[in-house]
């Protein structure tokens, strides 16, 4: 079992790295926000093949149509409701790099950092949900790890750049993605134990509420920076990032099957 729970922390980790590289590009690298939109394009396309292909579909064969999309729709509706509830502080726009639509600094909207880092702490939480279900199966889904890890990267790295346009310290911006980081990783192992206690039915509706929250994350905040004052192909981006996804979705079944025939 202690084996198990190091393979969920490693691969936790991995899926976080993506917000680390994009923290540190984002605070020692300046880049024009169309080069951060058509990132953001692409990892939103890779994000939503990743929910739509390995958690909404697992979750729908499993548990069933109906029970699937009320959870889908549950996950997405208290996403949304916390993104609201965190709204009048400051964190709307934490996703931003700050070219468009700037985040506010502290002397604006005092607390506006806290709301914020709560903020990127919500968007972690379906993250954790997903995989520390989805690593119960026998084989490891890499392609939601792949989704998840490239996924993410456009995320900090937007979001670090708005973060340093409103003034905010390097060491407030790196030391909020280390601990979101960390937290997720060990979010995602303390799940992986959880989650194999529960009854068969639970993991599929809370891999479909984890999907509803991711779709509502996506919507809310990354594709409006993608598609604000970006390039007209910016939707075919996107398409790029989904396309991606099938690929190596496509490429994993197949060493799976090759794998089990050869064993």
């Amino acid at each position: 079992m202690t084996d198990e729970v190091w393979h969920a922390l490693a691969v936790g980790a991995v899926s976080f790295v993506g917000l680390l590289v994009g923290a540190i590009v984002g605070s020692f690298f300046r880049m024009r926000h169309q080069s951060i939109a058509m990132t953001m394009s692409v990892g939103a396309g890779l994000l939503l093949a990743g929910v739509s292909l390995k958690v909404a579909a697992d979750a729908i064969h499993v548990a069933g149509p109906l029970p699937a999309a009320l959870a889908l729709l549950l996950g997405a509706a208290v996403y949304s409701t916390s993104n609201a509830l965190l709204a009048p502080f400051g964190a709307t726009h934490r996703r931003r790099c700050g070219d468009c639509v700037p985040q506010p600094t502290e002397s604006q909207r005092p607390g506006s950092g806290i709301a914020i880092a709560l903020g990127n702490v919500l968007d972690a939480i379906p993250e954790a949900i997903v995989l520390g279900i989805a690593l119960r199966h026998p084989v490891v889904p890499l392609a939601l790890v792949l989704a998840f890890f490239v996924g993410t990267f456009p995320v900090a790295l937007s979001s670090t750049a708005g973060m340093r346009a409103a003034g905010r310290s390097y060491a407030y911006m790196l030391l909020l993605w280390t601990a979101i980081a960390i937290g997720g990783a060990t979010a995602i192992a303390a799940g992986y134990v959880a989650f194999g206690s529960l009854s068969a039915a639970w993991p599929p509706r809370l891999q479909a509420f984890g999907a509803g929250a991711l779709l509502a994350m996506t919507a809310e905040t990354m594709i409006p920076e993608a598609f604000h004052n970006s390039p007209r192909f910016s939707g075919l981006l996107a398409a790029l990032g989904f396309s991606l996804l099938l690929l190596v979705d496509a490429a994993t079944r197949r060493s799976s099957i090759a794998s089990l025939a050869g064993s």
